[in-house]
């Protein structure tokens, strides 16, 4: 199949377009003051249109903000609002083009009717905010400004923090403030209402004139639609809908289908190679930053990542910190290159002994740590039995290697009296192994 260039394709519909632009300016120029005029109203119109939406999405923005904020006590909505409020201002640039341009219509008084509106519900608005900020931000300096100077009833300060965060949600949801909004609208879609008419009027009067120009053209507005068309098609179907294949592609992160024009399937075969270079780079580059070198295991700053994850969770799990018996003197004694396969070896041991689901990690020079996931108490047995296997490998090698063994502290989510972090009790409960004789499994 032939590859067809937009290169070329576009080459020539430009120099189409161009004849056919000589043609439109030389039967247009009789009405040209009329259809200035008649552009004009519409770009006018598009252009109010669009700033009577904004005002629309900026009122709409700001509610969700707040809402999202009170829902969720999410900081960063509330700094969304004002952002919106102070810098975007969709608002209130809005409003100051219709009152540069449209002050003594209708329209504007009804924009300007509806900014009020919303204005007023700000002030709701920052009061909920300061309601819930009360509640669940303890630092009042971090405030925003708008926020801080907020002052609350005396009944609401000597309210509950639940019972603050309650009347926040109540104040930016209950009907009033609907009702306010609803305003907001109505007088949005009468403004546009009004700017319609004052657009027909004024389009009305070059309309005659006009038409008899617009006749005149009709032949080469059939021959532009019907060249627009064309180009359409082949954007469509050349351009658009590789161009959308590529994006579902990237982000299911797959190679590239090789269709579309000539360039895009030359940028596709292009990417695919690139793509499948990076994705065997980005595999070693992952694995090297989340494993230690010497074992494979998963290293410190891996360990920590995933200690946070399932601190932060509801599902039990047990932190089991292991500590190599003598280690220092297996160095001392029979060198480094030793110690570093008697490291390898616990590793192993530690990664085949424990589940595919459980995560082995080495956190120091000697020290190893394994999370347990899915276990409470009630497994104690078990890890005793797994830790009695591997120091009995340890004990009695078979692999010429010096025999070490293993101190193990144990502590459990569901542990009874728990201290300040599950990492310390099992680091508390390994120090007295340690102190005990070592080679053995201690509980917290």
């Amino acid at each position: 199949m032939k590859k067809i260039r937009i290169q070329r394709v576009s080459a020539f519909d430009i120099i189409i377009t161009l004849a056919l632009a000589v043609v439109f300016v030389a039967l247009s120029l009789r009405g040209t003051g009329e259809l200035t005029q008649m552009q004009r109203a519409t770009d006018d119109y598009i252009q109010c249109e669009t700033l009577a939406r904004q005002l629309q999405s900026g009122s709409d923005y700001l509610v969700e903000q707040v809402r999202m904020y009170t829902a969720t006590g999410q900081r960063e909505y509330m700094d969304n609002y004002f952002e919106e409020l102070n810098t975007t201002r969709r608002r209130e640039t809005a409003l100051e083009y219709f009152a540069e341009n449209y002050s003594d219509t209708d329209a504007f008084t009804l924009l300007k009717s509806a900014m009020s509106t919303s204005q007023y519900l700000s002030y709701t608005d920052r009061y909920a905010m300061r309601l819930m900020a009360q509640a669940t931000l303890a630092d009042t300096a971090d405030w925003p400004a708008e926020i801080q100077t907020v002052s609350l009833h005396d009944s609401d300060l000597t309210m509950s923090d639940a019972d603050k965060m309650r009347k926040a949600q109540q104040l930016v949801s209950n009907s009033q403030y609907q009702n306010m909004r609803e305003d907001v609208t109505n007088n949005i879609s009468e403004s546009l209402a009004a700017l319609i008419e004052l657009t027909r009027s004024r389009q009305n009067r070059a309309e005659q004139i006009f038409t008899d120009v617009y006749r005149k053209i009709e032949l080469c507005a059939a021959v532009l639609v019907a060249l627009m068309l064309e180009i359409c098609i082949i954007t469509r179907h050349l351009v658009v809908k590789p161009l959308l294949q590529y994006s579902q592609s990237i982000q299911r992160g797959q190679i590239f289908p090789v269709v579309g024009a000539a360039e895009l399937q030359e940028l596709a075969l292009t990417y695919n190679e690139v793509y499948r270079e990076n994705q065997e780079t980005q595999k070693l580059i992952r694995h090297e930053a989340e494993h230690d070198a010497l074992t494979d295991a998963l290293n410190r700053g891996a360990f920590e990542k995933i200690l946070n994850i399932y601190e932060g969770g509801e599902k039990p799990f047990a932190m089991i910190i292991c500590d190599i018996d003598i280690f220092k003197q297996v160095n001392d004694l029979h060198g480094h290159t030793v110690g570093d396969l008697i490291l390898k070896k616990v590793a192993r041991l530690l990664t085949t002994t424990f589940r595919s689901i459980d995560y082995v990690c080495r956190i120091g020079g000697d020290e190893f740590a394994v999370i347990m996931v899915n276990a409470g108490r009630e497994l104690s047995h078990t890890v005793s039995d797994k830790i009695e296997l591997i120091n009995d490998a340890l004990s009695n090698p078979t692999d010429g290697l010096p025999a070490v063994s293993l101190s193990v502290g144990v502590a459990f989510t569901d542990r009874e009296n728990p201290g300040e972090s599950i990492f310390k009790d099992a680091d508390q409960a390994l120090y007295r192994v340690k102190q005990n004789g070592k080679h053995d499994c201690g509980f917290y």
